[in-house]
């Protein structure tokens, strides 16, 4: 493998997850401002009446963010898993979170050692 072309490749994946990171960001921000409580005025009686109302849909906004949070995790984790070599899956069977992380700790250990001796 040469100094340069591992160099290329490690600057393009670290460009994509800038993208992919910056995509979710805007979708978090968008979803944190749709639920702030700023800006929103309600009077103590409407309070009262709307109090149930209101829970319902904080918490059905709530649950949207964590799905979105879920689903950007999850991906993020499926793309951590394409570039690890094929030896880290143990037959064809998905990775957890967890195997995902330490393998990925691992390979790139292995890969600075050998960029190191190079």
């Amino acid at each position: 493998i040469c100094n340069m072309d591992l160099k290329d490749v490690t600057a393009k994946l670290l460009s994509e997850w800038k993208c992919h990171e910056s995509a979710f960001g805007e979708n978090q921000e968008s979803l944190q401002s749709s639920s702030s409580p700023e800006g929103r005025k309600v009077t103590p009686v409407a309070q009262r009446q709307s109090k149930t109302k209101m829970s319902t849909k904080r918490r059905m906004k709530a649950s949207e963010r964590e799905k979105m949070r879920m689903r950007s995790l999850a991906e993020a984790l499926h793309q951590l898993r394409d570039y690890l070599p094929p030896d880290y899956s143990k037959r064809g069977q998905p990775l957890t979170k967890i195997q995902t992380l330490k393998y990925t700790i691992e390979y790139i250990n292995k890969l600075s050692d050998i960029l190191s001796r190079a």
